[in-house]
């Protein structure tokens, strides 16, 4: 849970970083880039909340197997 909370604060940080630049810079590409790298930090989110969900269902078969 830490781990996903510190990689969502890095995404937001690079993304003040970018979006700054883009004030400063070529806005097109910055932008383009800017939402890529949401996108993939959403991507990643939700494969990381998959995987949790997949090891409570895990979990919950194992122990009404018992």
């Amino acid at each position: 849970m830490l781990t996903e909370v510190m990689k969502e604060r890095e995404a937001q940080i690079e993304l003040k970083k970018l979006r700054e630049a883009s004030v400063c810079g070529d806005n097109q590409e910055t932008q383009a880039k800017l939402r890529e790298n949401y996108e993939e930090s959403l991507r990643i989110d939700q494969q990381e909340k998959q995987k949790a969900r997949d090891a409570k269902i895990k979990t919950v078969e194992y122990q009404k197997a018992q």
